[in-house]
């Protein structure tokens, strides 16, 4: 979620955001009602909140609030502003101005993987689980025996999901900086997932034609299997 977006500064972020998480959603401060975020009807995995110009104010008491519900949060903020957050919360990341979209990004990816290494020691997607323990993978109860680059690929596609990964940045995450083979290895790789984890119900990967992968969000396999039956 990306509280506070408006102003063409923090919409060119927004922008920025939204193309590395494409579910990030912006939602304006000043018409979302601090209520919201506190019992989780705004929230989300993680919020990027803008409190600078005039959202300072009520950015802060978003972000002290959504902090508390447990949810970890990135504050855009003035030095001079930062008096009013609770720094005390392990949940929030605090960005000062001027700030740069590599930073936030940075940011983002910290605390989802902080969150994802703490407190998901089980990943959780729709009917798709991966205990990250004992390297199980389960899905709609049914265990899925994969190979150790089948497993590292499912677990990094599905802990982000609807973000896009290219084909040279999968690359380098699973099979490292050192190696020499071509991204041809990527589609194998996800052909041979998707052999196992495909089905009439199930398209837990998608290809974006030119670019690279990504894990499909529950409800876009829901709609994808209503569209196949229909």
């Amino acid at each position: 979620m990306l509280i506070g977006f408006g102003d063409p500064d923090s919409e060119r972020l927004a922008a920025d955001v939204i193309a590395a998480h494409p579910d990030m959603v912006p939602v304006r401060a000043d018409s979302l009602a601090l209520g919201e975020t506190a019992d989780g009807k705004g929230g989300g995995a993680i919020a990027l909140v803008w409190c600078l110009g005039t959202s300072s104010a009520h950015g802060r008491l978003v972000t002290n609030r959504v902090t508390a519900a447990g949810c970890p949060v990135v504050a855009i903020t003035d030095d001079v502003d930062s008096r009013g957050f609770d720094f005390q919360s392990t949940n929030l990341e605090v960005c000062f101005n001027p700030y740069s979209s590599d930073e936030v990004l940075a940011r983002i990816d910290a605390a989802i993987a902080r969150t994802t290494r703490i407190e998901q020691s089980v990943i959780r997607q729709g009917d798709l689980t991966i205990n990250v323990d004992n390297f199980d993978v389960q899905l709609s109860g049914a265990s899925i025996e994969l190979t150790y680059k089948e497993y590292e690929l499912l677990k990094l596609l599905a802990s982000n999901p609807g973000r896009v990964f290219r084909r040279e940045d999968i690359l380098s995450r699973i099979w490292g900086e050192g190696y020499f083979g071509g991204t041809r290895t990527v589609d194998v790789h996800v052909r041979r997932l998707r052999s196992k984890l495909d089905d009439v119900s199930h398209e837990v990967i998608e290809t974006m034609w030119r670019v690279g992968y990504r894990f499909s969000s529950p409800e876009h396999q829901r709609r994808r299997a209503s569209e196949r039956a229909t």
